[in-house]
């Protein structure tokens, strides 16, 4: 999501710089501090974003939910709300508006890193080129020694489409390479797991210190500590079981 613009639109100054200071440290453009329907339009004539986060209790005669109405037929731009309303009266009315989702705003915490989630699926679904753009990965087929062996441009690549990903690890005996497992080979880099993580697909998780999981593989009901991929069980390391589930919640109905 680097570089990608969202506009913030909060009546709650506290709320939007602790949204702006988070949607900031994770790569992303910020709209200034808007409030109002009218600020909103005024700024999106300007400065059309990718993403719009909206409340729904704004300032002026116009609230969010008049505000996602007119985003969804004329600017044609993912919006979420981000409201502490969730009677049944504003929630099938924000419903009609057609938004990416509709997240609970709790005092004095929200979940930030579910909230980060929901933007960067509603900004997928929303430019399906960009999924096509990138359908795998390049990986040789064996090990070479350095970066800098001429040899190692005698071994073979091969195309690992991201579908076809099982899990991700990094090799027990060379430490400085991953292993790439699909159903029916393997594939290799010298990498590192997280630096993997940035070219992959928003549904491989990590699970532990040395695996990334496919979630859209997984076998059967997920628990919080384990789950199964093609009948290998995978354990989730505690420190990454919210990561794990909130990437679950996020594609799957329980």
């Amino acid at each position: 999501m680097e570089g990608k613009h969202i506009i913030i639109v909060e009546d709650e100054w506290i709320i939007f710089d602790e949204l702006a200071s988070f949607f900031t440290d994770k790569g992303f453009i910020v709209s200034p501090y808007i409030k109002t329907y009218n600020e909103a339009i005024a700024w999106m004539k300007e400065n059309l974003p990718d993403i719009a986060l909206l409340d729904i209790n704004l300032q002026g005669e116009k609230d969010g939910i008049d505000l996602g109405e007119e985003i969804y037929s004329t600017y044609k731009i993912p919006f979420i709300y981000l409201s502490a309303y969730s009677d049944e009266v504003t929630v099938n009315r924000a419903r009609r508006t057609n938004p990416g989702t509709f997240l609970i705003k709790t005092k004095p915490r929200i979940d930030k890193e579910q909230l980060l989630v929901s933007v960067k699926m509603a900004v997928a679904q929303n430019n399906p080129l960009k999924f096509s753009e990138r359908e795998g990965i390049f990986v040789y087929t064996d090990y070479y020694r350095d970066i800098r062996d001429e040899s190692h441009d005698t071994l073979k690549k091969a195309l690992l489409r991201f579908e076809d990903i099982l899990f991700i690890e990094t090799d027990t005996e060379k430490r400085n390479y991953i292993i790439f497992h699909t159903a029916g080979a393997k594939g290799f880099l010298k990498t590192s797991l997280a630096k993997a993580k940035e070219l992959l697909p928003f549904h491989f998780a990590r699970i532990s210190a040395h695996k990334i999981v496919n979630l859209k593989k997984i076998e059967g009901k997920a628990n919080h500590s384990s789950f199964r991929v093609n009948d290998l069980e995978f354990k989730i390391g505690p420190q990454y079981s919210e990561e794990v589930h909130r990437v679950l919640h996020s594609f799957y109905h329980e």
